[in-house]
This record gives C-alpha cells, sequence and structure tokens, in this order.
C-alpha cells in the first residue's frame, strides 16, 4: 500500500494514475471487451443512443475497499493531474465531498478515450471508455438529458 502510494504521489499523467490504480490492493476492477460490448449491443440494444454504438470497451474500478488514506491521496493526485499525453479535460465538478472529472482524448471530433475519475467520500470509482465516439453524438446526448 506504501508503495502504492508513493507511485500516486509522482504520476502526473492520467496513464500513470491509472496504472497505478489498476495494481493497488483492495480495488475491484472490471473489464469489458470488444467482443462483450458488441454481444450487448446486439442482444441489449442501445436503442437511439449514437455515443453508445461508439463504445467498444470499458473499464470500472471500485475503490470504495481502499483505506481512506489511499482515497486521500488519490483526490489530491487527481486534483494536481496535468492535461497531457492526448488527454484534456472535459469537465471538472466539485461539491462538499464530491469531485468529478471526466477527461478525453480525441483526434479531431472522434474521441477515442474517455475517463470518468469519480472521488466521493462513499463510492470511488474510476471509469474508462474506449473507442470511437462523435463529440456531436455527446453533446446531443447532454443536451437529451439537460431538460
Amino acid at each position: 500500500m506504501v508503495i502504492a502510494l508513493s507511485q500516486t504521489a509522482y504520476s502526473q499523467s492520467l496513464d500513470n494514475l491509472l496504472n497505478t490504480v489498476s495494481k493497488t490492493e483492495n480495488i475491484e476492477k472490471v473489464k469489458i471487451g470488444r467482443f462483450l460490448m458488441s454481444v450487448g449491443k446486439t442482444f441489449g440494444g442501445v436503442g437511439n443512443m449514437p455515443v453508445a454504438r461508439g463504445v467498444h470497451s470499458m473499464e470500472v474500478y471500485d475503490l470504495s475497499g481502499c483505506d481512506s488514506n489511499f482515497k486521500r491521496n488519490l483526490a489530491e493526485q487527481i486534483d494536481k493531474l496535468k492535461d497531457g499525453d492526448g488527454y484534456e479535460t472535459l469537465i471538472l465538478a466539485k461539491d462538499k465531498g464530491d469531485n468529478v472529472r471526466i477527461m478525453m482524448k480525441k483526434k479531431k471530433d472522434v474521441i477515442s478515450d474517455m475517463v470518468i475519475l469519480c472521488l466521493s467520500d462513499n463510492d470511488p470509482a474510476i471509469v474508462k471508455f474506449k473507442g470511437k465516439i462523435k463529440e456531436g453524438d455527446i453533446a446531443e446526448l447532454v443536451q437529451k438529458y439537460n431538460k
């Protein structure tokens, strides 16, 4: 745990942070690859959500089992996280005990990676999406649910 904390403190990039988090004890990680995503889309359908069609895989990191020191250190590192390695911050929101940061990697108007860092007091989690998601599809989704 001490090694993981010191590595997290050292990391400046999102990739380094995710690599460190994935190797930390008491983290539950679920990865849904391209094949399972395509099966889910086929049988579960995505309805009229084009943004979901663009997602090829996803990873979910459940941090609720980690000790409070690790969570606190991770929150500090996410605050210090800098845009780089192709990632840029899309949204940064803080409200009392909740801290949400959404970062993305894109080329032109297509997002290849999107990472949602949710650090709340109760259920901290990180979700990473990979695929080919059009920015317009996300704007449409936001507009739909912003009513």
